[in-house]
C-alpha cells in the first residue's frame, strides 16, 4: 500500500474514532473496552489476563480512589466528571454504564501501555487536550523508573520499546506455564511484541547504531547503551515507545540548522579549539587553558594584534554558561 493510501486510511480511522467519542448512545464498560481493543491492530488485541487485570484496576479505583481518578458510591470519575456508573449495582464492572466516552478513554489511558494512536489523535482533536498519564498511573510509574536508569542493556531496550517488563519476560521464558507474580504487571507482558522487535534491535546493537557504554558481541542482550540514544534510534526506525520516555530522555528543544554556509575565521578557530581540547557538555575544560589555546591561535593566524581580552571572550563562548559558576564537569 502506498504512503498516500496509508495516510488516507489513518485519517479515516481518526475520523471514525472522533464520531465514536462524540456519540451519546449509552454503552457499558465491556463495549467501551471492546472498541478500544479493536483499534489496536498495531499491537494486536489484549489478552484475557490483561483485560481482567485492567478491570481489576478499575475496581481498585472504585474502592480506593486517587487524585485524578476518584470514586464515590460505586461511581468512578475523572476530573470530577462521571465516567462509569453502576445503575443496577451489577457485580461485574463490565456491565457498568459509561456516562462519558471521552472521560472513559482518559481513564483507560492510565492503564494501557500501548494505547491506539488513532484514538489518541482523535481525543486530542475533539477536546483540544493531549492525553497525559497522572501521577498515580502504574504505567507512568513503570516508565519513569525505566527512564531513571543511567544505561539500558540490549534486552531492556528491546523490552521497553515493545511495552514489556524485562523481568516479566524473563519470568515467562523460565516459567511458561505459571502465572506472573503480583509484583509483575500483566500490562507489561507482551512477549509477542518483544519478538517482533528482537531482530531489529539485535542488528542495531551489533551494527553499532547508537552510543554504547559496553558492547558484548557474543551476548548482544547484555550490551549496554545510553537510554536517549536508544530512543533516538527507535524514532528513526519508526518504532513506537511510550511518550513518558520522551518526557524524560529526549529534549523538546531544537536548534535551527544554519544552512547558508556562512562562517568566519573566528568561528572556524572556535571549532578547532573545541575539537583539539575535546570540549563537550561532559568535559568543560578550564577557561584558562581554553583562553591560552585561543591566544596562541590568534598569534598563529595573525587575524588581529594579539589580544588576551579577545581570547578570554572566545573561551567564554565555547563553554557552557553553568561552567562559569562551577556547576559543570571540568577537566584539564
Amino acid at each position: 500500500m502506498s504512503k498516500l493510501a496509508l495516510r488516507v486510511a489513518h485519517e479515516n480511522d481518526v475520523d471514525s474514532c472522533k464520531e465514536w467519542l462524540c456519540d451519546n448512545t449509552p454503552i457499558n464498560v465491556r463495549q467501551g473496552l471492546g472498541y478500544i481493543i479493536s483499534l489496536n491492530s498495531l499491537y494486536g488485541p489484549l489478552y484475557d489476563g490483561q483485560i481482567n487485570h485492567l478491570k481489576s484496576k478499575l475496581i481498585g479505583d472504585i474502592m480506593l480512589g486517587g487524585n485524578l481518578i476518584t470514586s464515590e458510591y460505586g461511581v468512578v470519575s475523572v476530573d470530577n466528571v462521571v465516567t462509569i456508573e453502576d445503575h443496577d449495582f451489577q457485580p461485574d464492572i463490565s456491565d457498568h454504564c459509561i456516562r462519558s466516552r471521552l472521560k472513559f478513554v482518559k481513564l483507560i489511558y492510565q492503564y494501557t501501555s500501548y494505547f491506539p494512536d488513532v484514538l489518541y489523535e482523535a481525543y486530542k482533536e475533539v477536546t483540544g487536550e493531549t492525553l497525559v498519564l497522572n501521577d498515580l498511573s502504574e504505567v507512568r510509574v513503570f516508565y519513569e523508573n525505566c527512564s531513571a536508569f543511567d544505561s539500558w542493556t540490549g534486552h531492556q531496550l528491546c523490552a521497553y520499546i515493545s511495552h514489556c517488563d524485562p523481568e516479566a519476560l524473563n519470568f515467562m521464558s523460565e516459567n511458561p506455564k505459571e502465572l506472573l507474580p503480583m509484583r509483575l504487571s500483566l500490562i507489561f507482558s507482551r512477549s509477542d511484541l518483544y519478538e517482533k522487535n528482537l531482530a531489529l534491535v539485535k542488528a542495531a546493537i551489533l551494527g553499532g547504531a547508537f552510543e554504547f557504554i559496553h558492547v558484548d558481541r557474543d551476548n548482544w542482550a547484555q550490551s549496554s547503551l545510553k537510554p536517549h540514544k536508544g530512543l533516538e534510534w527507535a524514532t528513526q526506525k519508526g518504532i513506537n515507545y511510550h511518550p513518558v520516555f520522551g518526557e524524560h530522555l529526549l529534549t523538546l528543544e531544537t536548534t535551527p540548522v544554519i544552512s547558508s554556509g556562512y562562517t568566519t575565521p573566528y568561528l572556524e578557530m572556535m571549532l578547532e579549539v573545541i575539537r583539539e581540547l575535546g570540549i563537550s557538555r561532559e568535559n568543560q575544560v578550564k577557561k584558562e587553558a581554553v583562553a591560552a589555546s585561543f591566544a596562541k591561535k590568534l598569534i598563529d593566524h595573525k587575524l588581529t594584534p594579539p589580544s588576551q581580552k579577545l581570547a578570554d571572550a572566545m573561551a567564554t563562548l565555547v563553554r557552557l554558561p553553568e561552567s562559569q559558576q562551577g556547576r559543570a564537569k571540568r577537566k584539564g
